[in-house]
């Protein structure tokens, strides 16, 4: 009897004009935003293989281990995600390159390579976004008159005379219909991969499929959560029609509303203090850097700041400069000098830079923390808020675990950071290793280059899919967990469902 349930609601969906018209837009959708996203990806894969050969090249040219302070800085490049076409999430939002010095923790990313302008309008539209709209709505579509429906036209009245258990007819039905929904779901998939395989700049490994796969199953968990909530609410009314008022309202709330009401809300009752004290704070670092550095000289009988490159008047160089580009948030300073005319004048130069070089280091230290404090207070703690509360609506939850299995959520992009950090790290000790900061090579090439050629290079670590899962294991709960919920209450509401 369950198969027979089974067929008869598969066929009566599949048949329907509501199934062809959701199954057409969806694919449609799928496949030319497919196409546009992984254009847009070879792009940007593009600008990123770029900005990596042109710093290659920079770093080739170094002369004197300061540029590595100034002018040449290491930057830490981040990798495009492939998966971004599935999920953009925050993967074009934040940046994706960052500078790493003695005198720079990095902090913020900056873009590299133009930006697209006709992407614009696809700012927010992604493969997730498409199934969580379209595909939600045509599960409520299917489920309001599973029941109400059917009780008007007398069709359940006449199932249920034959003696069938209920919870088998309503087993029967969810089955069914979730069989037609996982067509326009697979189908769409499948033919938006086949345009992503078309790029000759696509290559999904085995780490990508299995996240696909997951892709495909937490979709299947929010398709099943609004068809439950439709079956639920069909259960509850005796119209069709009163069950597609109540169903609609409830997805225009929790697929559209609630998720962009939340950022709202948070942003108005939980707002980001003004970066400006922290700025100040980290300013008032660097000024007390440049007076120790003063302090230094002092000490030494020079009345710094006489000149940018006073600590060179004992080495009375042919020429010299300095030249100096910091912020608030780090500092970096490129020191030039050549034919010296009193070598004991450098190793006083040579004292100078390795002291002020370390000196940085501790310094930029000591900035990135007074920032972080400032993020982690601030625009992480608002973002985790608004997250937190969104999840309420499995539209949110679905979106953020595909963006976690997508490697483009907002934890993804702090860790690239935090591996970033730990790369200037190793630049640092680097040029600690080399005695670089006291070396005459930090100024001057007269006596060989600086020797640049074993400096660590930076490479993302991918993080791990049994991580990835971990992460996003805590939405895809909340969605089996809603799922539950509204099987319960569908099953309890149709047990006493008045079929007369």
């Amino acid at each position: 009897m369950l198969k027979t349930i089974v067929a008869k609601e598969f066929l009566a969906n599949l048949l329907t004009f509501r199934f062809s018209m959701g199954f057409l837009v969806c694919l449609l959708l799928v496949v030319a935003n497919s196409y546009v996203l992984t254009q847009d990806y070879g792009d940007r894969l593009e600008s990123y293989q770029t900005a990596v050969r042109e710093h290659e090249q920079e770093m080739a040219k170094i002369k004197r281990y300061s540029e590595l302070s100034g002018d040449h800085k290491p930057k830490a490049n981040r990798k495009p995600k492939l998966l971004s076409i599935f999920n953009q999430g925050m993967d074009k939002r934040l940046g994706n390159t960052v500078a790493a010095s003695n005198g720079t923790v990095p902090m913020k990313a900056e873009e590299h390579g133009p930006a697209n302008p006709y992407m614009i309008i696809f700012h927010s539209i992604d493969l997730a976004l498409v199934f969580q709209v379209v595909l939600s709505l045509l599960a409520l579509l299917f489920a309001y008159d599973a029941v109400s429906g059917e009780r008007e036209d007398g069709t359940l009245r006449l199932m249920l005379s034959n003696a069938v258990p209920r919870d088998i007819v309503l087993i029967g039905k969810y089955l069914g219909a979730m069989a037609c929904l996982l067509l326009p779901l697979a189908v769409s998939l499948v033919a938006g991969l086949l345009v992503i395989q078309f790029s000759p700049q696509v290559s999904l490994s085995s780490a990508d499929w299995a996240r696909i796969g997951l892709i495909l199953l937490t979709s299947f968990l929010y398709l099943s959560c609004f068809y439950l909530l439709g079956l639920f609410l069909s259960s509850r009314t005796r119209r069709a029609t009163t069950t597609l008022m109540f169903a609609m309202f409830l997805w225009v709330f929790f697929a559209l509303i609630f998720p962009s009401a939340t950022v709202f809300l948070v942003d108005k009752f939980a707002p980001i203090r003004s970066e400006e004290i922290a700025t100040s704070a980290m300013s008032e670092l660097w000024k007390e850097f440049d007076k120790k550095s003063e302090e230094f000289l002092k000490k030494r009988g020079l009345n710094y700041p006489i000149e940018m490159y006073s600590p060179f008047d004992m080495a009375k160089p042919t020429s010299s400069g300095v030249g100096v580009n910091s912020d608030d948030f780090s500092w970096g300073e490129t020191v030039s000098a050549s034919g010296f005319r009193n070598e004991e004048g450098v190793k006083f130069a040579q004292e100078f830079y390795g002291f002020k070089g370390r000196l940085a280091v501790q310094y930029a230290d000591k900035v990135w923390s007074i920032y972080k404090k400032y993020l982690d207070e601030n625009p992480i703690r608002q973002a985790k808020l608004a997250l937190n509360i969104s999840r309420i609506s499995p539209a949110a939850a679905y979106y953020n675990a595909t963006a976690i299995l997508s490697e483009t959520d907002l934890e993804s992009f702090q860790r690239f950071m935090a591996q970033a950090r730990k790369y200037r790290d190793g630049v640092v000790q680097y040029l600690t290793d080399k005695q670089a900061f006291s070396s005459r090579q930090w100024f001057a090439d007269d006596k060989g280059v600086a020797d640049i050629s074993d400096l660590p290079k930076f490479r993302e670590q991918r993080e791990e899919i049994k991580s990835n899962l971990k992460r996003a294991g805590v939405d895809i709960l909340i969605l089996v967990i809603l799922n539950f919920i509204f099987f319960l209450g569908g099953y309890a509401s149709f047990l006493r469902y008045d079929v007369r």
